[in-house]
């Protein structure tokens, strides 16, 4: 269940930085934790309290909790860094202690993360809050802060602390993720696009309807929840060979079973289906946030294929979220043509990377890598 959220307070006395490291510890956090993420300037909803908990009660392997808090003389916490230590399922990586978001690694991990500092404090808070990577250096051979969005405040003070505690620090990848600055109506985004476009689609749902019995739904009406997840997850093993995606994975699947049966019901997310003969033949699952539509995963029967089944769920889910308020479609990274097509924004997410200069490990690592990229780029003479 939900615990209860107490919204922190902003008292301007003394604050100290506290490192979470044990599970009754993270608990005690629940009450707290959507109150600061509502209030930050990040939306994502790969921070949400039930993502994390769920994510560390099914994904975490050996990873530890590493957790800084900012309290007040209460206790109350006033911004969360919410991180962990882990190790990468890389070959290169797999034997350094990478310091790292909670959840950003593994089966399932978020694709959006950032400190939990309420909007217009960050110059406040975050130099404070990131007192605890200096805590942290003893125990970590790097730091490894994926999809941190580029635009966010907390994005320079993250920078700093690790130049201050840590060395070769750098962006290590920076990727777009497309998005749809969502309109009033599926008409006005229709507009947006080719007269050859628009007759396509309008073409492919006629056919879908007449022809095939289709229509459009949204799990919760004609399909239960549980088994709109089910059909979604059929649907995308048939779109993704195995091995290609990590959402049908034994532990991505258990982990979205229990998050959809939470979060369907409330419409924290949403599941568009399409039917044909009663039977759910393509379907988009993802996360509303705060006037915001994250897409997370999509599927679609092959067999049809001539509809472009793919096209007309995507028609369906935009007229979906525009019908609940969103200002932002968002695609989540990943450079496909499909996504170009239909977005007409982009933004960027950061992976942070720095290195302990007091770990063998690391040093190592960095040597390796140097070597490793002079003779791809054909460096040394033979």
């Amino acid at each position: 269940m939900t615990a209860p959220k107490q919204r922190a307070s902003t008292r301007r006395g003394p604050l100290t930085i506290d490192l979470v490291s044990d599970e009754p510890g993270f608990h005690a956090l629940a009450p707290f934790w959507d109150a600061l993420l509502e209030q930050a300037s990040t939306r994502t909803p790969f921070l949400r309290w039930d993502w994390v908990s769920l994510w560390w009660e099914e994904c975490r392997g050996d990873a530890r909790l590493a957790i800084g808090v900012l309290r007040d003389a209460e206790g109350v916490p006033q911004a969360i860094a919410p991180l962990m230590l882990a190790h990468e399922n890389d070959r290169a990586r797999q034997h350094l202690t990478t310091l790292t978001f909670l959840g950003g690694f593994g089966e399932a991990h978020g694709e959006r993360f950032d400190l939990l500092i309420p909007a217009g404090r960050e110059d406040e808070l975050a130099p404070q809050l990131c007192q605890v990577f200096h805590q942290l250096r003893s125990q970590c051979d790097n730091v490894r802060l994926n999809h941190l969005p580029e635009e966010s405040p907390n994005t320079p003070h993250l920078l700093a602390a690790l130049r201050q505690e840590f060395v070769r620090i750098g962006v290590l990848n920076r990727q777009a993720t497309r998005f749809i600055s969502v309109p009033a109506s599926w008409d006005e985004y229709e507009a947006r696009h080719s007269n050859n476009w628009r007759s396509n689609m309008r073409r492919y749902r006629k056919q879908f309807t007449q022809q095939h019995a289709g229509r459009a739904s949204m799990a919760g009406e004609q399909v239960p929840h549980q088994q709109a997840y089910a059909d979604l997850l059929r649907l995308h093993t048939m779109s993704f060979p195995d091995g290609v995606s990590t959402f049908t994975t034994p532990v991505a699947q258990r982990f979205h079973a229990r998050l959809a049966a939470k979060w369907l019901p409330s419409e924290r997310a949403i599941l568009p289906l399409l039917e044909s003969h009663d039977r759910v033949v393509t379907a988009i699952y993802g996360f509303m946030e705060r006037g915001e539509f994250f897409q997370y995963q999509l599927g679609w029967d092959s067999a049809l294929a001539r509809l472009s089944p793919g096209k007309q769920i995507m028609r369906w889910c935009i007229e979906c979220v525009i019908q609940r308020g969103a200002k932002v479609h968002d695609m989540l990274p990943g450079d496909h043509d499909y996504k170009r097509q239909w977005c007409d924004g982009e933004r960027w997410l950061l992976d942070l990377e720095a290195h302990n200069p007091s770990s063998w490990r690391a040093t190592a690592f960095h040597s390796l890598r140097a070597m490793s990229r002079l003779f791809t780029r054909g460096g040394l003479a033979t």
